[in-house]
């Protein structure tokens, strides 16, 4: 188990000691660094208290800023690495990254960088914007005209967490598009939600994932980090968030 003596007040440090290794660590020690990170609010909306919008319109009881933890170096390196890690080890095939603006950027980056030192080839980055740029050049791809990512090419789209997996679909939609293939993606954090795996589904795209939201949950109420209640009513959620809205009278909203 990572960190056997607990995670005091230098856990950070001793976390990042481990980047430069090739070790693996078990999904319960990922979840428990995500969940000692700060990283995960759950709040008890059947005490009153306000549930999260979120970027998609839904709503929902908890968040979890994996998009943060680029503040905490050593913890962001780790998850990242172990990222890496876990593709090598699966096989999965592409022959570039692609970030999806915003929040998957900076983890997309660091992935390349960790996956060319794993593998010891050139691995070339692109991003992928929402919306296509209105100014300049225009483009809806940012480094794709370059001469690494020829049409017929394979990306692997990087999120740092996948929730309702419109973001993710949309960028491998866009790369299709552009003459890329783009049947795969990796995340740090996959809410694992009914209406994400039937859109990742009917799109065909594969997820790596280095972690789910059930299991971080699962972990948590182990370690007794949030209320049962507030964890119960999470899981309620995950199973299926449009009748968690309409059982609390809340409704999706267009942003």
């Amino acid at each position: 188990m990572l960190l056997q003596e607990g995670f005091n007040q230098d856990w950070r440090s001793e976390v990042g000691k481990l980047i430069d290794t090739e070790q693996r660590f078990s999904e319960e020690d990922i979840c428990r660094v995500i969940l000692n990170s700060g990283a995960v609010e759950i709040r008890d909306v059947g005490a009153g208290e306000e549930p999260f919008l979120y970027s998609s319109g839904y709503w929902g009881p908890g968040y979890v800023n994996i998009k943060g933890l680029v503040g905490q170096e050593e913890v962001f390196k780790f998850l990242v690495k172990q990222e890496a890690l876990k593709l090598v080890d699966s096989g999965t095939p592409f022959d570039f990254i692609a970030g999806n603006a915003t929040g998957g950027m900076i983890p997309a980056y660091q992935l390349r960088e960790d996956l060319q030192d794993l593998t010891g080839r050139r691995i070339p980055y692109v991003y992928v914007r929402g919306a296509r740029k209105q100014m300049g050049h225009r483009e809806h791809i940012t480094g794709i005209d370059g001469p690494y990512t020829p049409p017929g090419s394979r990306a692997l789209v990087v999120e740092e967490l996948i929730n309702f997996a419109q973001t993710t679909t949309n960028s491998a939609l866009v790369l299709r598009r552009e003459g890329r293939v783009a049947d795969d993606a990796a995340t740090i954090l996959h809410y694992m939600n009914p209406k994400a795996l039937s859109l990742l589904k009917e799109t065909e795209v594969n997820v790596v994932q280095l972690t789910t939201l059930p299991k971080l949950l699962e972990v948590a109420e182990l370690e007794g980090k949030f209320s049962p209640r507030a964890i119960n009513d999470y899981k309620s959620f995950l199973d299926d968030p449009p009748a968690w809205q309409e059982q609390r009278g809340l409704k999706s909203v267009q942003l």
